[in-house]
């Protein structure tokens, strides 16, 4: 089921806030990772969602970030690949559109080990 968003832009903070909170979710906690905070649900689901330093994160991976200024609409979606996550923040604004990706990768369980010379 896709789930409205609803946004805001700080341009003081260059931050971008993205809400798909139901009136019936409630939040179970958050996690930082770098620069992206993550509200997680009691079901285990992403309710907000939010980037820090987003144009400097849009312009690090030469995109233009003048569009966080006139944003009409925002998507998100997630997708598990590997160990980790593709978190795709689609930013409109009139009829451009652009999609910014950011990975998470997931620690692997495995212990690596490192000769010692």
């Amino acid at each position: 089921m896709k789930k409205t968003c609803t946004f805001i832009y700080e341009d003081m903070t260059d931050r971008l806030f993205i809400s798909r909170k139901d009136n019936s979710d409630k939040i179970y906690g958050s996690i930082r990772i770098l620069n992206v905070i993550l509200d997680i649900t009691t079901n285990n689901e992403v309710a907000n969602i939010e980037l820090i330093d987003a144009s400097q994160y849009l312009e690090s991976l030469g995109l233009d970030s003048s569009i966080l200024q006139n944003l009409t609409e925002v998507e998100i979606s997630f997708k598990q690949i590997r160990q980790g996550y593709l978190i795709a923040f689609i930013l409109k604004s009139g009829k451009k559109a652009i999609a910014v990706p950011y990975n998470i990768q997931m620690p692997v369980n495995k212990q690596i080990v490192i000769n010692q010379f």
